[in-house]
């Protein structure tokens, strides 16, 4: 009997205690009333699941590896999309596995798929691969690898570790492959004297590659462009002392025009902010193409006598540091507000101008690394919002698409790496 008394005052306690708990929670979450040294304990102890659930979701968060991003809550996609879009996109299946995969924007449908290894680390990403027509790919792990060709089933055709390929690869008239590439070291490959200073820096190549066997058909360093060009100087212009030149796009010409000649080169420099047109045949730079834009990516043929290209519109090296603000206001000046965009290079009289610019704004893109366009027809063009994910199709100022690659875990997209249109 004693046994049971004692069991049931042990209750009555712990329900009054329980009681005078959630009395005490209710009135500090509503703030008129004050308990003391007691306020804090009981604050922590009713904020305490959230708490835990908070720590979940950010140790979820530090677990996933940055080829994963955080979907914005309440996400909405748009598709007006009457036509199949095929892209061939990249994505990680887990830490070890990447998955190369042709998919059609309009559905969502996975058109065919081919599954390769990782063995880098878990956040290195494949990154702009190419398609041949027999379904065989040449891919490349970003900054980390050479090249591989493999066939349809994902077999190794062959093999190119000479050389480290990094961003984007396109096919010449001949169907050989350009890209930018830089000595698979990890030490400086460039050197200057500035002032009796030696400074040591990253160097970058253009390349191209035999795509029916990997063998090395041109391996040109970009120092000794400028340097033979009488160029060399242009190294200072950069605010990024490592990495000066970082080349990003080679877009090789398959046709001559009255503006360029088949097989003329238009090289991409991030941290230059300038398209290099340049002729390896003779090696002779035709042409500096710089102006109001910065730190741009992915230039393409818009037609015979204009060139587009991705403006990041972002510092050459990234900083988040400013001036503290004035305590008047009105004594400041304001310089604009900057998102991306798409700019137009006019070959013909040399001017510059932007397309779809108010879209851009109205929607807030902008990627400050990476990002590219493709032009669908004359009205419509792709973008790739990389930082963010986002991906965009829009239409004569209209945006007919909006949506993410969605991924295996909830509440995350996948990073895209440079989807290709198939065309």
């Amino acid at each position: 009997m004693k046994k049971v008394l004692k069991i049931f005052s042990s209750i009555v306690i712990f329900l009054f205690i329980l009681s005078l708990f959630g009395w005490m929670a209710s009135h500090i979450t509503k703030g008129d009333k004050n308990f003391g040294f007691l306020t804090d304990p009981v604050k922590f102890m009713y904020s305490f699941p959230d708490l835990f659930s908070q720590s979940v979701e950010e140790a979820k968060t530090f677990a996933l590896p940055k080829t994963f991003i955080p979907t914005p809550e309440g996400f909405q996609s748009i598709n007006k999309l009457k036509d199949d879009i095929i892209v061939l996109s990249t994505y990680s299946d887990t830490s070890d596995s990447r998955s190369i995969v042709l998919l059609n924007l309009k559905n969502d449908s996975v058109l065919y798929k081919w599954t390769v290894k990782n063995p880098h680390q878990e956040h290195d990403r494949i990154i702009n691969p190419l398609l041949f027509p027999d379904k065989s790919l040449v891919y490349s792990f970003q900054c980390v690898s050479g090249l591989k060709r493999i066939d349809s089933l994902a077999n190794i055709i062959w093999q190119q570790d000479s050389i480290h390929a990094h961003h984007s690869m396109d096919l010449d008239i001949n169907g050989n492959i350009w890209l930018c590439s830089f000595e698979p070291v990890w030490y400086a490959t460039g050197m200057y004297k500035l002032s009796g200073r030696t400074v040591f820096y990253i160097d970058n190549y253009i390349t191209k590659v035999e795509a029916s066997t990997g063998r090395i058909m041109f391996h040109k360093s970009f120092t000794e462009i400028l340097k033979d060009n009488k160029l060399e100087s242009y190294i200072l212009k950069s605010a990024n002392v490592k990495d000066p030149l970082h080349i990003n796009d080679i877009l090789p010409a398959l046709k001559t025009t009255r503006y360029y000649k088949e097989d003329d080169l238009f090289i991409s420099s991030r941290q230059l902010s300038l398209i290099m047109h340049y002729r390896p045949s003779t090696n002779e730079v035709i042409d500096i193409i710089e102006g109001q834009f910065t730190t741009q990516h992915d230039v393409d043929f818009l037609n015979d006598s204009a060139l587009v290209f991705f403006n990041n519109n972002y510092y050459h090296v990234s900083s988040e540091d400013s001036e503290k603000p004035p305590k008047d206001s009105t004594r400041l000046k304001i310089a604009g507000d900057f998102y991306s965009n798409i700019v137009r290079y006019d070959l013909s009289n040399g001017k510059l101008s932007y397309i779809g610019d108010s879209v851009f704004r109205a929607n807030a893109i902008f990627s400050y690394s990476e990002g590219l366009i493709d032009f669908l027809d004359t009205n419509t063009y792709f973008v790739e919002e990389q930082n963010s994910g986002l991906l965009w199709i829009i239409k004569n100022n209209e945006v007919i698409y909006k949506n993410v690659l969605k991924s295996q875990h909830d509440g995350y997209h996948h990073l895209p790496n440079w989807l290709r249109i198939i065309k």
